[in-house]
């Protein structure tokens, strides 16, 4: 995290080194062949080298990114040397500093998967996902900034951070927020003092075989002073323990498939992180007061109900019968 912190400074100092002659003033990018330059707009732009592929590979040019393969460019770095080269330029549209800011850090990640020297074809594959990301950026918010934080919490807190993320839904509308074959864990979050959540019936009434968890904790907002910390405060926490760049890639695209639009509320609303961590528990399905699918009229659909759980049993005490360690998606949480 440091270097990305430091790489996006020093994209922001390129800025007053723009030249007018046709040459972009770039930087290093680590130990990787590629650079990060700056256009007279102000828009962050990727040079990356590639190797001469056999296959055509078409340029994209949307609202918000551009790529252009096989240009002849002339780069001219903040020490004064030149260098001219064929390069594939991506460029973000946007002079928003918080949307440069993830999208050197995305991108620099991708760069760290592919061959020093990618073809383009392999190239094409991964801007293909940064497309993705950034297309679901412009839409809108798919849930509320609490419910993200608690299922960040739950990650944040586990001691396999990487088999939530591979866990976490693709989508936010999944019917539960964690899926590793048979067992499911859904979070649920509350501002309240009493430990009520709202379940649909199919929540609560998961196939014969599965096994379900139910996450719950207290969320109350607060300043950034002190314990208040953010969403993307979490994200940091979580991307400096988990090493594999897929798992850590995947930790952004959700993110972004939920906040949508609301990108600036990943760093400017604030959770209690301590009493969270304090209230955070677990719970066996089979606890929780609920309506079972036998008791509803065959006629009647989106039944909703509120539950209190308040008094049950975390499964992590000794005191629960809940088998924990045969399920790698529940032992990552003792």
């Amino acid at each position: 995290m440091p270097q990305i912190n430091a790489l996006f400074n020093r994209f922001q100092a390129l800025r007053n080194q723009a030249t007018e002659d046709g040459r972009f003033t770039v930087v290093s990018i680590n130990d990787l062949p590629h650079k990060l330059g700056v256009s007279q707009e102000g828009f962050p732009m990727f040079f990356v080298r590639t190797n001469p592929s056999a296959s055509s590979v078409q340029n994209i040019v949307r609202e918000i990114l551009s790529v252009e393969y096989n240009v002849s460019c002339k780069l001219i770095d903040d020490n004064g040397n030149s260098q001219d080269d064929i390069f594939c330029i991506i460029t973000l549209r946007s002079l928003d500093a918080p949307l440069q800011s993830y999208f050197i850090e995305i991108f620099t990640m991708m760069l760290h998967k592919l061959q020093p020297i990618p073809s383009n074809r392999e190239l094409s594959v991964e801007v293909e996902n940064l497309i993705a990301i950034f297309d679901a950026l412009t839409n809108p918010p798919k849930k509320k900034i609490q419910g993200l934080w608690a299922e960040l919490l739950v990650i944040e807190q586990s001691t396999q951070p990487e088999t939530l993320i591979n866990a976490w839904h693709a989508v936010p509308s999944a019917k539960y927020d964690f899926t590793l074959g048979r067992d499911k864990i859904e979070v649920k979050s509350t501002s309240s003092e009493e430990r009520v959540h709202r379940f649909s019936l199919d929540q609560l009434n998961p196939s014969q075989n599965s096994r379900l968890l139910v996450a719950s904790t207290v969320v109350r907002e607060s300043g950034p002073a002190a314990d208040g910390l953010s969403v993307k405060g979490l994200y940091d926490k979580i991307r400096e323990r988990v090493s594999a760049i897929d798992s850590q890639i995947r930790l952004f695209t959700i993110i972004a498939e939920t906040v949508g639009s609301d990108l600036a509320k990943l760093e400017n609303i604030f959770f209690d992180y301590t009493s969270a961590v304090d209230f955070l528990e677990f719970y066996d399905y089979h606890d929780i007061p609920s309506i079972s699918k036998d008791h509803v009229p065959s006629l009647v659909s989106e039944v909703k109900f509120a539950s209190n759980l308040n008094g049950l049993t975390d499964v992590r005490k000794e005191e629960s019968p809940f088998d924990m360690e045969s399920s790698p998606l529940f032992r990552s949480l003792i």
